[in-house]
Order: C-alpha cells, then structure tokens, then sequence
C-alpha cells in the first residue's frame, strides 16, 4: 500500500497499479493571462484553445518543469502503473495542452475524464466515486492506487469512501519535490 507520510513522501508497501492526476494547480500550474483578464485554468475553453505554445509551457510551470513531470511519468510507466486524469476541466482542452507541451502520450484518451465527462458526470462529479468505479472496472484494489490533487475536498471525500490512498498537492502545481515524493 502506498503511504503518504507528513512530510509528503511516499513509500511503497506493494507496486502501484494506478495513478489518478488532478490537472489544474496539479499537473499544470495555471497562469494569469493579462490580454483575457482570467486565469489559464481547463474549464475556459476559449481562452485555453486560444492560448501560444510558449503561454501553455508557462502554465505547466516551464519547460524544465515539464521535464520533471515526464521523468516521473516515464518511471512511472516503466512500472506498469496505468495513468488516468480526473479533473473539473473540459477533456478537449487538458488534451490539447498535454499533447502541446509532449505529455499526451502518458494519457490515453478512454482514460482522461473531464468535466465534461458522461462518466464524471454520472459520478456526480465526484472524482472519488469515478476512481472507485474504474478501480473495479480494471480489477484493482483501492490500495493498489494512489489519487494525486490539489483539492483539499476531493482528498478528503477520497479519503473517507475508502476510494484509495491519496497525495495532496499543496501548492500550485506538484513541486520537484512533490515528484521526488511520486518518484520514491
């Protein structure tokens, strides 16, 4: 079972099968864009589509960043653990931004679940009860997961359903070294 302690690492009592990523303020670092008086977060369609490559780098925090985030996503990968994203953002526009910035390919379309989601939706929007449903639907266990967000009433709904085992971002954006905690 994966083990978050207080300090944010985590150890491996047994192999994960599956991680869930939240995207805004987790996997992206969302950035104010001053020519749309708004935040870049996945839920504004318009300004996110409409945003340069250099402006969806800086909302994941930079290319170096990203490079971070690859290094775990390949261990990760490597290991066999399936990657999802479960997150309040529109699909389209996660999609296109990991696919911009080199990420896409961690994550297969049937398992990005965003707001616009009939899955999420039917969960009641409820990213913890949607993790139960696709633990049973891929034959794993609650231990064998580990649900990575920045929400602190997503985690604690986790938490209490049981769903699985859970890592808090606290920032905006996991830190390096939030992913040297993923990467333990």
């Amino acid at each position: 079972m994966a083990v978050v302690s207080s300090d944010g690492m985590v150890s491996d009592g047994c192999a994960l099968k599956a991680v869930f990523f939240d995207f805004d303020s987790t996997l992206s670092m969302p950035q104010f864009i001053k020519r749309a008086g708004d935040y870049a977060v996945a839920d504004r369609v318009e300004l996110c589509m409409g945003l340069e490559d250099d402006e969806v780098f800086a909302n994941f925090g930079g290319a170096a960043r990203v490079g971070r985030i690859r290094e775990t996503l390949e261990r990760l990968r490597s290991h066999d653990v399936t990657l999802f994203i479960i997150s309040l953002g529109v699909s389209r526009v996660i999609r296109h931004h990991l696919d911009v910035v080199g990420l896409g390919e961690f994550f297969a379309s049937q398992l990005l679940f965003g707001q616009d989601s009939p899955r999420l939706a039917r969960a009641g929007h409820k990213k913890a009860v949607l993790i139960q449903q696709l633990l049973q639907e891929h034959s794993m266990e609650p231990e064998d997961a580990l649900f990575v967000d920045d929400s602190r009433t997503h985690i604690q709904l986790c938490r209490r359903l049981g769903a699985c085992d859970v890592f808090q971002v606290e920032g905006n954006g996991l830190t390096p070294k939030e992913l040297d905690a993923l990467d333990a």
